[in-house]
């Protein structure tokens, strides 16, 4: 007899600057279809539950700012109680919260208090900040609750085992769609040499633009920025800002590009990071735990202390060396495969199997 698919419910954060192929808005077709059914429900980030009465929802709003999940709204409570219906009604095998940070707060103790009325899913709950940031934002006895913890980087996963059995908690890193985000054969002709920068969460910009300063007198070198939140700080005629840019302007930047040069405060794992990889551009960032983990070999130079110094004398050098630019870009495209979703998908499959007792 034909086993029954596994049934895969995953609630997801939506972050409206992310584009459709970034992160997980492009690993669904990657699953094996004939094993695995899994749907994906977006939840708009911060949202406070337009649909109820202001008088309700202001109430239940301040009854939430109790609770020690600095992240939620009543977007995700009301995500949690229609999953929990069709937890119900459903055979469901696997919830699993892609941003438990933001998002995992009432249903894992709602399957505990129901439980005796029938058999409900596995809960997964994944966390993206770095530990630093996790002691802050989340409770860790809500995070236990799950049946599984995931992370994404390993230094997430010793933060969790002060927790939580270290059997209960698993890292897989982030992928990347490389069948989108991929090189050109031959960039655009613009005579520059392009770094490339981008993002908002945990940037540190201040060391951009010590290195585009220290960099001025090299009018070939360019420093492009994309992000909402930055402003030009002064008279640099060496960086350039995108704000708002379609995913075909962001996919153009990315392949006529030469460089990522993008300094990190903190980091787990880098949609920014990844996709820039994918496409071929060597990575110049932080030497940080997990971004070491990602990018290990050749693809990279990582810089301590996120010197500008540093900066400015690996990318003047990758500059004035074609050769060393070319291993390095080829390395950073061979890095990219080893994550792609066709590769990291199976992973997933295989923790979900594992908790279906498959």
């Amino acid at each position: 007899m034909k086993q029954k698919k596994i049934q895969v419910r995953i609630l997801k954060t939506l972050y409206p600057h992310w584009g459709c192929h970034t992160a997980f808005n492009a690993f669904l077709r990657y699953f094996d279809q004939n094993v695995f059914s899994v749907t994906m429900k977006d939840v708009p980030m911060g949202g406070d539950g337009t649909f109820l009465p202001a008088a309700l929802s202001r109430l239940l709003t301040h009854g939430l700012k109790r609770k020690k999940l600095q992240e939620y709204r009543l977007n995700d409570l009301w995500a949690e109680w229609r999953m929990l219906g069709h937890a119900f009604f459903q055979n469901i095998d696997v919830v699993h919260f892609i941003d438990a940070e933001h998002s995992m707060l009432f249903l894992p103790g709602w399957f505990r208090k129901f439980r005796f009325m029938k058999t409900f899913p596995k809960i997964v709950g994944m966390f993206h900040q770095p530990p630093a940031i996790l002691e802050t934002i989340i409770d860790p006895e809500i995070a236990s609750q799950a049946d599984h913890v995931l992370t994404v980087a390993p230094e997430q996963a010793e933060f969790f085992a002060r927790f939580m059995p270290a059997e209960r908690i698993s890292t897989i890193l982030l992928g990347v769609d490389t069948e989108h985000f991929k090189p050109l054969f031959t960039k655009k002709e613009t005579g520059n040499f392009r770094c490339l920068a981008g993002g908002v969460w945990l940037r540190d910009y201040e060391a951009v633009f010590k290195t585009a300063k220290l960099l001025e007198d090299i009018s070939e070198v360019e420093f492009h920025l994309v992000s909402p939140a930055i402003e030009n700080p002064g008279s640099m005629k060496n960086v350039i800002f995108y704000k708002g840019i379609s995913d075909t302007a962001l996919m153009d930047l990315y392949q006529n590009s030469h460089v990522l040069c993008m300094p990190m405060k903190d980091a787990t794992a880098n949609t920014f990071l990844l996709e820039g990889c994918a496409c071929g551009l060597p990575i110049v960032s932080s030497d940080l735990p997990s971004i070491k983990v990602y990018f290990p070999g050749d693809e990279a130079i990582l810089v301590k202390d996120n010197d500008p110094h540093a900066f400015a004398g690996a990318l003047t050098d990758l500059y004035h060396d074609p050769d060393k630019h070319s291993r390095m870009s080829y390395c950073a495209r061979q890095r990219a495969l080893q994550l792609s979703w066709e590769k990291i998908v199976k992973e997933y499959e295989q923790l979900y199997l594992n908790l279906c007792g498959r």
